[in-house]
């Protein structure tokens, strides 16, 4: 057979190129590639192409469409578009130039190549149909995708290639004498009808059809008219793309899993950067709100006035220790503690919190139940538990919240990585609330994700008690039943230490430790490096300040042998606080230092706090912890 000679029109090079070796693939013969409309009008005599593969969008002055048309006046051949625009004002201008079909980028091997075929089919079939009836149904029965010719009146089938039998399950008599209805399911049903009645030959909808045996299938629709035993009807190929969709979906599954992890590490480096800078502001607040309680007399009038101040400043630095517990972006500040002790503590404001209409009730199996963890941090998650328990009753309802050692199986902790060498104790949240289906609990730790009317919820509240949950090796599960209630079951190692006493009482400044070394303080906040500076001097050191990393390379150099100590922010401008030590380090490598920082976002800050010698405090830090830690740093 002789090859059928194509010309490519493409201004894309590389593009051309591929489609070339595609089609040298299945035996087409491409006789050149031109990039300019104008090229094309000017070399058709010559190269008389049997058909044209048309990019819309080309260089130069004329485009795909009005090459086309110029054709189309004086020559009859067949043309495809291939293009990565489909917007209906494009789609009605091609229609004009009667293509013979219409390719969006990027599409398949197979699809480019029974476009063609069915373009050279379509025109010999036009051409003189009765005389190529062997070569139509030769043609007709080699495409890869199953084809239909359809009625008039689109009612019934008059002929179908083997593909459809084979796919369908029917033979060619069954196929004929069904409904064309058959096929298509109820809920599509006018739609299809509405496509099949449209003068339109270029719009690739999605259907679904049904097969014999009653297994569906998904499939993108092509239509054409043509004449056929002298009746206009409708040849329409129906590719079956069930599998392109699957892979679509999970890839739009992937693809948003993807965006959710995004929008949390945008949220995580937001939430760090606004703590960073308040924690900053925080320090200097709480800093001197100790430094004027130590001057003052418990009797004088100011006294309780610094008092509230230093409150508000401690409350202040917990919603920003909050913030970074939601992208589990902090040093968390770990001890000992009863969970009992903690929820009995909670219990009274937690009541006030759900308001009168709902009881809250304890149950603890045992008298204690020992976790290592960061209180505040669990606080927080009883109150975002309890809080979602009550927004999910309506009117009169009942929250309780019971603890339990909890002996676990060895399919258990493996189905969820447990560590099976800890005991675990147990922590259910439950309510008689309104429950949830199985679609909203598949997604209720995801960030963002609320079931509350615009404006009622973040959607931050579960995916954060998620979050501080895995920071501290446990695992939180939920039981639920739409209009039955909810259970949170939290897992959580269990510890047999005894508990912190982290109480410290405010301690006068004898009482403290003292020292004579010298300390080389950096950080760009003036009001951080004041505070310092005060209460250090006040202990007997020699403090040298420096505004950034490149100062204190500078002071250091200057006062080597005398600086014992290096405080330093992390987050600076010019040179950070990795940065500064690593470089005093070369100078000399036994420099003990004490990062001070507000957010501790990655990874390699966490490393270089846990080397020998370096301390860490998180502002905004206390009077008395920043003076006991510079001793013990200098002490170890």
């Amino acid at each position: 057979m002789k090859q059928k000679r194509l010309l490519i029109v493409e201004d894309e090079r590389i593009i051309a190129e591929d489609l070339k070796r595609i089609l040298i693939q299945f035996n087409y013969h491409v006789i050149d590639i031109i990039s300019h409309g104008e090229h094309v009008i000017e070399r058709y005599e010559k190269l008389k192409p049997d058909l044209i593969l048309m990019d819309i969008m080309l260089a130069g002055e004329l485009n795909g469409i009005e090459v086309a048309s110029k054709i189309k006046e004086n020559y009859n051949i067949p043309i495809i578009y291939l293009t990565a625009y489909a917007n209906g004002s494009i789609l009605n201008s091609a229609k004009v130039t009667e293509p013979f079909g219409y390719l969006i980028k990027p599409f398949e091997e197979h699809e480019l190549h029974a476009t063609i075929e069915m373009a050279f089919y379509r025109y010999e079939m036009e051409k003189n149909l009765r005389q190529s009836e062997k070569k139509y149904r030769l043609l007709f029965n080699s495409i890869a995708d199953p084809i239909f010719i359809i009625s008039e009146n689109r009612e019934c089938f008059l002929d179908c290639n083997n593909v459809v039998l084979n796919k369908y399950g029917y033979t060619k008599d069954e196929i004929i004498s069904i409904p064309a209805s058959m096929l298509y399911i109820d809920e599509e049903r006018k739609q299809l009808s509405d496509y099949l009645n449209k003068k339109n030959n270029i719009d690739s909808p999605v259907f679904t059809h049904v097969k014999k045996n009653g297994s569906r299938i998904i499939v993108e629709l092509h239509k054409s008219v043509i004449t056929f035993n002298e009746e206009q009807v409708l040849l329409v190929i129906a590719r079956d793309i069930t599998k392109r969709k699957k892979a679509e979906k999970e890839k739009q599954i992937v693809q948003e899993q993807l965006y959710q992890s995004q929008k949390m590490e945008v949220v995580g480096k937001l939430a760090g950067g606004i703590a960073h800078d308040f924690n900053n502001i925080l320090t200097a607040i709480n800093g001197y709100s100790d430094l004027a309680l130590k001057k003052l007399d418990n009797n004088d009038s100011a006294y309780n006035d610094i008092e509230v101040i230093k409150d508000c400043g401690e409350r202040a630095a917990k919603l920003t220790k909050q913030l970074l517990g939601f992208s589990r972006k902090q040093v968390a500040e770990k001890n000992n503690f009863d969970i009992n002790q903690i929820i009995t503590e909670l219990e009274k404001m937690l009541k006030r919190l759900i308001g009168d209409e709902i009881s809250l009730e304890t149950n603890f199996k045992n008298p204690t139940c020992m976790i290592y963890a960061d209180k505040s941090q669990f606080e927080q998650v009883l109150v975002n538990l309890v809080v979602n328990a009550r927004d999910a009753i309506e009117g009169y309802g009942k929250i309780i919240i019971s603890t339990t050692m909890k002996s676990l199986s060895r399919k258990f902790i493996a189905q969820h990585n447990l560590d099976e060498s800890f005991e675990y104790i147990k922590i259910s949240i439950l309510d008689t609330g309104t429950g949830m289906s199985k679609k909203v609990q598949e997604k209720i730790f995801e960030p963002f994700f609320t079931t509350k009317e615009v404006g009622k919820g973040t959607g931050l509240g579960l995916s954060t008690v998620f979050g501080i949950v895995k920071q501290n090796e446990g695992i939180i599960l939920v039981e639920s039943e739409e209009g039955k209630g909810s259970k949170f079951n939290i897992y959580l190692p269990k510890t047999t230490t005894e508990i912190n006493d982290e109480k410290v009482p405010i301690l006068n400044t004898g009482d403290l430790p003292t020292g004579n070394e010298t300390i080389l303080l950096v950080d760009d906040e003036e009001s951080i490096r004041n505070f310092l500076s005060e209460i250090l001097e006040e202990q007997g050191y020699k403090i040298i300040q420096a505004i950034n990393g490149e100062e204190g390379v500078r002071k250091f150099k200057e006062n080597k042998e005398e600086i014992h100590l290096l405080i330093s922010d992390i987050t600076m401008p010019k040179m950070n606080g990795l940065e500064l030590v690593s470089k005093l380090r070369e100078l000399k490598s036994d420099i003990k230092a004490i990062f001070i920082s507000g957010n501790v976002d990655n990874d390699l800050i966490k490393e270089h706090i846990s080397y020998p010698n370096i301390g860490f405090l998180h502002k905004p830090f206390t009077y008395d912890s920043i003076i006991s830690r510079v001793r013990e740093i200098l002490d170890n």
